[in-house]
């Protein structure tokens, strides 16, 4: 559980995460599939650091694994880290920018040129956030494109196309609020 993918034309990375829900271990594991035959397989180079309730976004060349809960799990341990899986020979390395604040339990988006991380927790119970982040694939810093989620939203899921990315759902901070909306 608390793990994400990303993905290339060929192939689906998955990353992080925790083997058992109720308790550690925290794992730094990428697995892959592979599109044309479904198989699953370990490529070989996991991410540098365990932690899950991370989001993830892609573009052809790249993934991009942002954020998330490190381990040990016994508080609050939330990352600004961004680590990119190079698609072309599936290592992973750090791109150099992080996110601008430690947050896990957030949501990505990828669109052509860039890659939108938005809501999640800060590096503290019950801080959530309506932040968007946007990440430019072409030189991989990281912007706020000056709008964000209408409400603090943390769980939130997301999906896009050509030319839009989509939020929905998620929950606010206490007092908790299930969120049945679709941002755009």
């Amino acid at each position: 559980s608390g793990l994400t993918a990303v993905s290339s034309f060929s192939y689906g990375y998955y990353g992080g995460g925790r083997v058992n829900p109720v308790s550690p271990p925290i794992i730094a594991t990428v697995d892959r599939i592979d599109f044309s035959n479904e198989t699953i397989s370990a490529p070989g180079n996991n991410l540098p650091l365990a932690r899950e309730f991370l989001a993830g976004t892609s573009n052809n060349s790249y993934g991009y694994f942002c954020g998330g809960d490190e381990a040990p799990h016994t508080d609050i341990n939330a990352v600004a880290t961004i680590d990119r899986i190079d698609f072309s020979n599936e290592t992973t390395s750090a791109p150099g920018n992080n996110l601008p604040g430690a947050r896990y339990s957030t949501a990505a988006t990828s669109g052509n040129s860039y890659g939108y991380i938005a809501g999640g927790y800060q590096s503290s119970f019950p801080n959530v956030l309506a932040t968007i982040d946007r990440l430019d694939y072409s030189n991989e810093t990281l912007s706020s494109p000056g709008n964000n989620l209408a409400s603090a939203t943390r769980q939130v899921a997301s999906t896009a196309n050509d030319h839009f990315g989509f939020f929905g759902g998620g929950l606010s901070s206490p007092p908790f609020t299930y969120y049945s909306k679709i941002e755009r």
